[in-house]
């Protein structure tokens, strides 16, 4: 048995795509119902600063809020659905494998 390299690249993909998503702010897959009720979505976090008191005030500034929450929100789930996505495949592979499988091998060159 050796190690698995689409496994381990895909692992390194999961890491910096989650570093990524932590550095512009968005949940690195933490599932909603593990959310405090006081923590806010990335959507809030920016779209309260549209309409306070201090930046824009109204009814123009709550629909524009509510539209940064709505779109800021909207990236946020195509990021986390990206690691999602990243995550699973990695965990349908194994981590050691026979050296004639063509995980031992990844990426083969090859092969188209």
């Amino acid at each position: 048995m050796v190690a698995n390299l689409k496994r381990e690249a895909l692992e390194r993909l999961s890491e910096h795509t989650s570093n990524k998503n932590g550095g512009l702010g968005f949940a690195t897959n933490i599932p909603f119902l593990q959310l405090s009720p006081w923590t806010l979505s990335p959507g809030q976090k920016y779209s309260s600063a549209v309409n306070s008191s201090d930046t824009w005030t109204g009814p123009l500034a709550d629909t524009s809020a509510e539209d940064t929450k709505t779109d800021v929100d909207a990236v946020d789930k195509v990021f986390s659905d990206l690691l999602d996505m990243i995550n699973a495949e990695k965990n349908s592979l194994l981590e050691d494998v026979d050296e004639t499988d063509p995980g031992a091998h990844w990426p083969d060159r090859g092969q188209v």
